[in-house]
């Protein structure tokens, strides 16, 4: 199956997911708590009110269950949907492992399946179009069933955006909110500090090979190449290493490059990027090197061929969860070692 853009493979759930829009700019009226006062949460301009925190949470996709983790609320999650495949932290990875699994593939959920498997409220990621969202909103919550979405989504909702706030910035500010919503306010804010402090260090970790160019391409299975613009994660993550991504200012987040624009920007370094599935013919660091520079169309970009400049990805590093900062302190490693 082509995926042109890994957040595009979450179209089914993702028409149900947008429905609650993002969890990103957050805002708690009062903090839910045993009293079962309501927290408030403006959700891509859609309000979704809890008067007492959620006790049966299904997380779709790699970042909701490892935002769940970092705020405390892990023990929330009864059910998850999505791959195993994802290099989940110890701590995300007994949560996933432990609740139901409602599909394999995140983008396989169905309206059914949400309210089948009982949940209070489905929390995860999306991307859809040409949908009445707030409608669909509706039909959900009469339901019994709240919906919200991860932050580093909005974007890709019909009618949201993410206001321009930094990647990073959403993915504290979804760990904030989560403590809010289940009263683990303090473990929250201990979750964000650290990941703060990790991004500072790894930043500094690279600096001193600060300077090159870079371009991120995402390599398929089969089919064209992608990559990513000054509106994605991993040209964030670029920045903060000290790298030019040669696609900032292309004001998008994914689109296809002609192979004539990849070896006319000649960038110092390569991220080969893949999607791990666990039933694919690219699972690894080494299968995605071999079938970048199996590509006849990019025998004139020097950095293919250079140990040092080609840097194998995982996708689920650059993705708008705790896994992001994993990423990066994982490239501000391998580029001080070049």
């Amino acid at each position: 199956m082509r995926i042109p853009s890994p957040w595009a493979a979450a179209l089914p759930v993702l028409a149900i997911l947008a429905t609650a829009g993002c969890v990103a700019a957050a805002r708690s009226d009062d903090a839910a708590g045993p009293a079962g006062r309501s927290v408030t949460i403006d959700s891509c301009g859609r309000e979704v009110v809890f008067d007492a925190p959620p006790q049966r949470v299904l997380a779709v996709g790699s970042e909701a269950p490892s935002l769940l983790a970092a705020a405390g609320a892990g023990d929330k999650v009864t059910h998850y949907a999505g791959t195993l495949e994802v290099p989940f932290d110890a701590g995300t990875r007994a949560v996933v492992e432990a609740a139901e699994r409602v599909t394999e593939d995140s983008h396989d959920v169905s309206y059914e399946m949400i309210v089948a498997s009982g949940a209070d409220v489905v929390i995860g990621t999306d991307i859809t179009a040409g949908l009445d969202i707030d409608a669909l909103a509706e039909r959900l919550d009469q339901a019994g069933v709240q919906l919200v979405t991860v932050s580093g989504y909005c974007a890709g909702i019909e009618g949201r955006s993410t206001d321009g706030v930094s990647g990073f910035d959403l993915i504290y500010r979804d760990i904030e909110t989560y403590g809010r919503l289940f009263g683990t306010e303090q473990t929250a804010a201990d979750a964000v500090q650290d990941l703060r402090d990790r991004v500072a260090a790894a930043g500094e970790l690279a600096g001193e090979r600060s300077g090159r160019s870079a371009v991120p391409l995402y390599v398929p299975v089969e089919g064209t190449l992608g990559s990513y613009g000054g509106q994605s994660l991993v040209s964030e993550q670029m920045t903060l290493l000290g790298l030019e991504n040669v696609f900032a200012d292309v004001p998008k987040r994914y689109f296809e490059p002609s192979t004539e624009e990849l070896v006319g920007r000649a960038p110092d370094l390569v991220f080969a990027m893949y999607l791990p599935t666990g039933s694919s013919a690219l699972e690894t660091d080494a299968d995605v090197v071999g079938a970048l520079r199996a590509r006849p169309e990019l025998a004139g970009l020097g950095a293919i061929d250079d140990d040092a400049a080609l840097v194998p990805l995982n996708y689920y590093y650059t993705s708008p969860g705790p896994l992001a900062v994993d990423g990066l302190e994982l490239l501000a490693e391998r580029l001080t070692a070049s």
